[in-house]
C-alpha cells in the first residue's frame, strides 16, 4: 500500500508539473491545481486562490495527516514558485471546536503582537488563522514593516505556516 501511495504522489506531481508548463500563468493557477489534485485522487480538497495575494488556499476535510500532507505536495507542485500555498485541511475527526478555539487565540496573541510595535500599530492589518495557517491582509508603508508582520506572525504561538498578502503603500 505504501508503495502505491508513493507511486500516486509521483505521478501527482508529475501531472501538476505537466499541468502548470502547459497552463502557465497566473490566472489558471487554482484550475491547475484543482487538475492536478483530481489527477492524484484528491477530489474532496477544495481549492480558493487569492489572486492578489498569489496564495492558495486547500480546504476542507481528509481522512489523514498523510492524505493531507499529500494535499499540500501535489498543490504546491502544481503553484510552483509563483505563490503559495496553504493547507488548510481539517482531519476527519479531530474537534473543530478547539481547533477553532486555537485560531482565535493565535488571532487574538497576533493582534496584540502587532498593537505593541509602535509603528506597525496604526497600519491596517488584517489576521485570518485557520488551522494555525495565518493570512495577513492589509497595507504598510514599507518593506521592512511587511517583512516585520511576517515575522511576528511566524513567532507566535501554534502558527504553521504564514502567507503575507500585505500591500505596501506609501503614505502621500
Amino acid at each position: 500500500m505504501e508503495g502505491a501511495m508513493k507511486t500516486a504522489v509521483r505521478v501527482g506531481l508529475l501531472m501538476a508539473g505537466l499541468t502548470t508548463a502547459a497552463c502557465g500563468g497566473r490566472d489558471g493557477t487554482g484550475d491547475n491545481v484543482r487538475k492536478a489534485l483530481d489527477q492524484a485522487n484528491l477530489q474532496k480538497v477544495g481549492v480558493t486562490v487569492d489572486q492578489d495575494a498569489n496564495i492558495v488556499h486547500l480546504t476542507g476535510s481528509v481522512e489523514s495527516s498523510g492524505v493531507r500532507t499529500r494535499a499540500q505536495e501535489v498543490a504546491a507542485a502544481a503553484v510552483g514558485t509563483s505563490g503559495q500555498v496553504l493547507n488548510e485541511l481539517t482531519i476527519v475527526g479531530l474537534n473543530d471546536e478547539t481547533a477553532d478555539d486555537l485560531d482565535d487565540q493565535i488571532g487574538d496573541t497576533l493582534e496584540k503582537m502587532v498593537k505593541r510595535d509602535a509603528a506597525l500599530t496604526e497600519r491596517d492589518i488584517d489576521f485570518t488563522v485557520v488551522n494555525g495557517m495565518v493570512t495577513v491582509k492589509g497595507k504598510v508603508a514599507s518593506a521592512d514593516e511587511k517583512n516585520r508582520v511576517t515575522q511576528i506572525a511566524k513567532a507566535a504561538p501554534g502558527v504553521k505556516d504564514v502567507a503575507n498578502g500585505l500591500e505596501i503603500k506609501s503614505a502621500n
